[in-house]
Formats: C-alpha cells, sequence, structure tokens
C-alpha cells in the first residue's frame, strides 16, 4: 500500500524560500472526538443489547479508524521548503510508519501540474519529481479554491527554482 503524503499548506515565504507545512492538529482533534464519541455509542449500544452485532462491529471499526486518524496526525511532522538560492526542494516527514527526509535539486523534477480532479471543485497542486512521486502543496487543506490562486501558487516555486509549471490535468 503506497502511502500518500497529504496536501501541505503555505507557512512561509520570503523573497529565497518558500515553505509548505501539513499542520494536522485540527484534523487531529476533530477525529479524535468524533472517534471518541463513535466508540462510546458503540459501548452504550452494547450495554443496551439493542443493535445487530454487525453494526456494533462496524461502528467500532470506524471509531477505531478515526482514533488511529487522530494519533497519526497528532504525531506526523511534515514540511517541504523550496530554495531559490540552490535552486532545490528539501522534503522532511516524520509520521508513525517513519521518517523520509531528502533534498532534490529542481533537475530532478518533472514539474507542477495544476489540475484537479473530475469530482473535485478545488484545484490541486502537485510537485511531481523524477521518479513520479507527487508532493501535493495548497493554500489550504483541499489545495486551492480557484484556478488563479493555484497558478499564482506555483508559479511561486516556480519562479524560485525554475520547475516548469507542465500543462493543467484535469480528472484522474
Amino acid at each position: 500500500m503506497k502511502e500518500h503524503s497529504p496536501i501541505m499548506v503555505l507557512s512561509e515565504e520570503t523573497p529565497e524560500s518558500v515553505t509548505f507545512r501539513f499542520n494536522g492538529n485540527r484534523w487531529a482533534m476533530a477525529t479524535l472526538i468524533l472517534g471518541v464519541i463513535l466508540l462510546g455509542l458503540v459501548g452504550k449500544l452494547y450495554l443496551s443489547d439493542f443493535s445487530p452485532d454487525w453494526i456494533l462491529f462496524t461502528a467500532g471499526f470506524f471509531g477505531l479508524l478515526l482514533v488511529y486518524s487522530s494519533i497519526y496526525s497528532a504525531t506526523a511532522d511534515q514540511w517541504l521548503t523550496v530554495s531559490g538560492n540552490r535552486k532545490t526542494v528539501k522534503f522532511y516527514k516524520k509520521n508513525l510508519h517513519g521518517l523520509v527526509e531528502w533534498e532534490k535539486s529542481s533537475r530532478e523534477f518533472r514539474g507542477i501540474q495544476v489540475g484537479r480532479h473530475l469530482r473535485s471543485s478545488n484545484w490541486q497542486i502537485a510537485l511531481v519529481c523524477s521518479d513520479g512521486v507527487e508532493l501535493y502543496i495548497g493554500e489550504n487543506v483541499f489545495g486551492a479554491l480557484t484556478l488563479e490562486q493555484a497558478t499564482n501558487l506555483a508559479m511561486k516555486v516556480s519562479n524560485r527554482t525554475g520547475i516548469k509549471v507542465c500543462k493543467f490535468k484535469l480528472g484522474k
């Protein structure tokens, strides 16, 4: 199973660099609250002997997934810095699955793709490595709301590194 990195949002910008970061604290809190509520409901239904076992199992499974998601998000630290001085991209990700850290020259990237999935109303910006790995950046956790915002964000990275903004991709 391939792990997909969450969208990193613009957190710091200087004339020389741009830093994107994943901040999972809000997501961690939201999923923890929902997971605990769901597990509490499962416990209450189990004690009242009201529901069939398959409902308890299904609700309990989703409750556990939500709690796992909150732990994953709360312990995740992920950022990407684009350096205009060195024309490099540095990526760092530490989570429950381990640590990934690298720095690549801008020549090691295919491009920056701007587009959206068929059912999405938000625009996605993907920094595509030469090995095919896509790192998603955006203004918020959903990407960018308009094509103009997505293009402007992609150009911030392109102007500092020389990585070309590719033709828009539509659908996946």
